[in-house]
């Protein structure tokens, strides 16, 4: 203070000093340089997420096909390599993008070699609206899947958990979880979809499918043995069309031994066998 009770400029700014103290913490640079961290380290993530999926490195890709309203637009990506990662065996719809026809699909298609595994985000556009997105890992279904009408109205979600419905109940043959041994699929609590069951090889054992708990359609059995890497069946049977068939009495169609003879075929089924090759 002055003689005359007047503040001097080095009071003042001590007053001040005193005041920012107790408005502004400490620790306040220390926060600052940890918030620049945070979004740095944000960032940094939003770029990998571009560049990799799940630790592996992606490209991003699309399709079109058609015209007008009828414009189908994909959006995807792709593993960078191959080798990075393999679809699991028992796994049946792999989705490969094939540069050639530039076409996504499960099935092979020919003259085109293995195709490109989907890996990371997906997205199908009709018309300019977004009718389907989901997730791929190594080119199988992965994640959550929805679709969505011309309103962008959700019409139908569903769980994978690399390649099978991710409710589905998988038991295998050893305690390390290699050996596959069955796939009884589970949709909303209820067992539908494709059924298969292994031996102890790897090799299928049995296929179907089922209706909320009913098999249904024909269902196929295999042999351990596959020679030249091609399954050999053993048995066909056939079940009710839909879940309303319970009741339904199993036929079996065809038997065969190991080495792919017949060994037993009904005879309404040999009849439409042999009408469908004369016509």
């Amino acid at each position: 203070m002055t003689t005359l009770g007047v503040p001097t400029t080095s009071s003042l700014k001590e007053q001040k000093d005193a005041y920012l103290s107790t408005i502004i913490p400490a620790d306040l640079g220390l926060k600052v340089k940890q918030l620049k961290k945070l979004k740095a380290d944000r960032k940094s993530k939003k770029k990998l997420l571009k560049t990799e999926y799940e630790g592996l490195s992606i490209v991003k890709a699309y399709t079109k096909m058609g015209s007008g309203d009828r414009t189908i637009v994909e959006e995807f990506s792709i593993l960078r390599s191959n080798d990075a990662a393999k679809p699991l065996p028992y796994v049946r719809d792999i989705y490969r993008y094939y540069q050639r026809s530039a076409r996504v699909s499960s099935s092979i298609i020919r003259d085109e070699g293995t195709g490109l595994l989907l890996h990371g985000p997906y997205k199908r556009y009709q018309n300019g609206e977004l009718v389907e997105e989901g997730f791929y890992y190594a080119g199988m279904k992965d994640g959550r899947w929805e679709k969505y009408d011309s309103k962008f109205m959700l019409i139908d979600k569903t769980y994978w958990r690399q390649g099978v419905p991710a409710d589905s109940k998988l038991t295998y043959y050893d305690s390390t979880h290699h050996k596959i041994k069955e796939i009884v699929p589970v949709e909303y609590g209820k067992i539908t979809g494709t059924y298969m069951a292994f031996h102890e090889n790897g090799a299928l054992a049995e296929e179907g499918k089922y209706d909320n708990g009913v098999k249904i359609g024909r269902w196929t059995e295999f042999y351990p043995s596959t020679p030249g890497g091609r399954r050999m069946r053993r048995k066909i049977v056939q079940h009710g069309s839909s879940q309303w068939d319970a009741d339904f009495e199993p036929i079996v169609l065809t038997e065969w031994d190991e080495k792919g003879k017949v060994t037993f075929e009904r005879a309404k089924e040999k009849t439409i066998l042999e009408d469908e090759t004369e016509n």
